[in-house]
């Protein structure tokens, strides 16, 4: 197991535990203690866990984000069943946000089915997969968050409203069952705004990891949107 495969290990590991002892670790990924207290050190520099006496925490402060690269690693099989069932919404010739979620990047393979579509997204990652599956797209362009390899800022708004799209498929870190769709970085929150605002239909894609999870920004509402979509509909 590579060094980033094993740190995203880790953290799929403690968002269900919450915390672990470093033996426990060393045994679940057949690795030493010392390797283990290695990558808690690498874990802890990028702010995305708190090392305690003989073990760790996740660290969940409202503005803590975990990178893309790690986030593409978690819970694939549900993101995939997601991006399936997202995609019967879409018609040919549709115009279609996409946020730089890893979630919604899921739904890339399934686009190559439909004809005439063009696509809009933040990310300038999934923007390649798009051009690599010869699917038309642009990309906002903008300030980059490099941790989430998303274009963020005026410009990037700016270049959002000028377009209407058909449909908007998005996610976050979290909602509430107070209906709140919330996330942890107020410029991602600000692009999601922009491509609802400028939407006809509107997917919230969740997998069930985020259910009841609660960040410092508020995107929407459900009420706002036309679907929630997750792997146990």
């Amino acid at each position: 197991m590579y060094i980033p495969e094993r740190h995203a290990e880790i953290l799929n590991i403690l968002e269900k535990h919450k915390s672990i002892s470093v033996s426990k670790l060393s045994d679940l990924l057949y690795v030493s203690a010392p390797t283990i207290r290695r990558d808690l050190t690498n874990l802890e520099s990028q702010g995305l866990v708190l090392r305690t006496h003989g073990g760790v925490i996740l660290r969940q402060t409202s503005e803590s984000e975990i990178p893309l690269m790690f986030r593409e690693d978690q819970n694939n099989l549900p993101k995939k069943i997601i991006a399936r069932k997202a995609s019967a919404h879409i018609q040919n010739g549709d115009v279609i946000f996409l946020d730089a979620s890893s979630t919604v990047a899921h739904i890339i393979p399934f686009l190559k089915q439909f004809s005439d579509i063009i696509v809009i997204t933040n990310s300038p990652k999934t923007s390649i997969r798009l051009g690599e599956e010869n699917i038309k797209n642009y990309c906002t362009g903008g300030l980059l968050l490099l941790h989430s390899i998303a274009y963020v800022g005026n410009e990037a708004e700016k270049f959002i409203s000028n377009i209407n799209a058909d449909i908007f498929f998005f996610s976050s870190r979290g909602y509430m069952q107070d209906g709140y769709i919330t996330d942890s970085s107020i410029e991602e929150a600000a692009i999601k705004k922009a491509m609802i605002k400028n939407s006809e239909k509107i997917f919230y894609l969740c997998d069930n990891s985020k259910k009841n999870t609660k960040y410092m920004y508020n995107i929407c509402h459900i009420n706002d949107v036309t679907d929630v979509i997750n792997e146990a509909d």
